[in-house]
């Protein structure tokens, strides 16, 4: 009783399918015998047709094993790729071969154009450049691979064996045939898609509020609010003369902050670097050292900074230097050996704030740990067999494989370190010792502008100097 049941079911939508396969087919035959047929009408309408005739198919097989009393599949095999039919094939063919010749001919003129190119620059010819000739290189490589992919779609059609793909498969396929280089940008603006969306959501209008208020006066009206007067870079003039924080104007403390940046850079960088490459060496306890030097991340960072900065960390250093008197050791130790006042100077400044630099390389120890985990191995085992020494292997394979973590690692502290920094006194209300007013949103709307310039252009200052320097493997 209930096998009936379900054969009649099954009766029933394999009619209603072939009732929509009749409708559909009889659309298409219509679109097809018109003058100038709409192929994208008819490619929709052959997926269509697919899917229904598959489905009915599937449909038929429970059907015929619920008669026959064999086992039926759990699920229904079905037909997984759709082909275009050959009355469709024919025209769609002729459209194919009229786009192939229109770019069979730009390939020729992009061909004639690339040897001349070239011929003219290996005889010294003046006003061709290499950069004109690779653009030509380039062009003529693309209209070649567009009239390859047409000849491809020609011998499918002919075949008949030309896929009808949906939307997503459609993105499948051109992602596939995408070089390399631009898969990686497709991949990289994805990953960037939800910080964009979350920045145009979240920050944009406070971003363009902050600059339009930085040239503004606010002052408070009676029943709330603000009333603005424009006043041009008035509120930055200000900044710049009247405003002090301790006696010390805004300029004087943002070339402090930088000096001390510029102090601290390639000194946590190179601690980083040094005891990452320490604890990714296997011995007994590694596990409990990364996780000593990660502490000042996990925990609360201002409660730890405050400990290692504060009086804790002037009282433990001084004793130190009290009871070691490490700094003067360390710096007649290297009089001894002849190395310059300067570079003297810069180590014992580096010894005197052990403490904040251990504090801030906790994030780049592990990135350059990661960074270091990824060297594939066998870079290292070639070395050996051609006879390189350890420090030959640091600067010819390890140095230059974690050089696109240094300039992450050089920007994280650049901004670490400005946030940390005097400057941030400045756009803090009612901080100790300021000359400021504390309801003056337009004043400190330019201390926020400032701030943002002087992180962008340290910034770009590293990424111009690194740039050179860092290597990337996979290009």
């Amino acid at each position: 009783m209930k096998n009936n049941a379900r054969i009649e079911k099954l009766n029933k939508k394999i009619a209603l399918l072939s009732a929509r396969i009749e409708k559909a087919a009889a659309e298409r035959a219509e679109l097809l015998s018109l003058a100038t047929v709409p192929l994208g009408k008819v490619f929709r309408l052959e997926r269509l047709l697919f899917r229904l005739k598959s489905g009915r198919e599937a449909r038929r097989e429970k059907l015929s094993a619920l008669e026959t009393g064999s086992p039926a599949r759990r699920k229904a095999r079905r037909a997984r790729i759709a082909y275009l039919s050959p009355e469709a094939g024919k025209i769609y063919s002729e459209q194919i071969k009229a786009k192939k010749e229109k770019y069979e001919k730009s390939l020729d003129k992009a061909t004639e154009k690339y040897i001349e190119k070239a011929k003219a620059k290996q005889t010294g010819q003046k006003g061709v450049s290499y950069r004109q000739v690779a653009v030509a290189g380039r062009k003529r490589e693309r209209l070649k691979k567009t009239v390859q992919h047409y000849e491809l779609q020609l011998l499918r059609l002919s075949e008949g064996k030309y896929q009808l793909l949906g939307f997503f498969g459609k993105i499948k396929r051109s992602f596939s045939q995408m070089p390399y280089g631009k898969q990686k940008l497709v991949f990289g603006l994805l990953f960037l898609t939800p910080w964009i969306i979350g920045f145009c959501i979240f920050f944009a209008v406070p971003v363009f509020t902050t600059i339009s208020w930085s040239f503004q006066k606010l002052e408070t009206v009676s029943g709330g609010g603000f009333k603005s007067t424009f006043v041009g870079f008035g509120n930055y003039r200000d900044l710049f003369t009247t405003a002090t924080l301790a006696g010390s104007t805004i300029s004087e403390v943002i070339v402090a902050s930088v000096i001390d940046i510029l102090l601290d850079l390639p000194t946590i960088i190179i601690f980083s670097l040094f005891i990452a490459a320490l604890l990714n060496t296997r011995f007994k306890g590694h596990q409990l050292v990364k996780a000593i030097f990660f502490i000042p991340v996990v925990y609360n960072i201002t409660v730890i900074n405050n400990t290692l900065t504060g009086m804790f960390g002037q009282r433990f250093d001084s004793a130190i230097t009290e009871g070691f008197n490490l700094s003067q050791r360390f710096a007649f130790f290297l009089q001894r050996i002849g190395v310059g006042g300067n570079l003297i100077d810069f180590l014992i400044s580096a010894v005197d704030r052990i403490f904040t630099i251990v504090n801030m390389s906790g994030i780049q120890i592990l990135m350059f740990i990661a960074a270091l985990q990824s060297i594939p191995k066998h870079l290292y085992e070639a070395a050996k067999v051609e006879g390189a020494t350890s420090y030959e292997m640091f600067w010819k394979i390890t140095f230059p494989m974690v050089s696109p973590i240094i300039m992450t690692a050089i920007v994280f502290t650049i901004v670490n370190s400005f946030a940390t920094s005097e400057i941030m006194n400045f756009m803090t209300v009612n901080s100790q010792g300021t000359t400021m007013a504390t309801n003056n949103p337009g004043l400190y709307s330019a201390i926020a502008i400032i701030y943002f310039l002087a992180n962008a252009l340290i910034i770009a200052a590293a990424f111009v100097i690194m740039r050179k320097v860092v290597f990337y493997h996979d290009k």
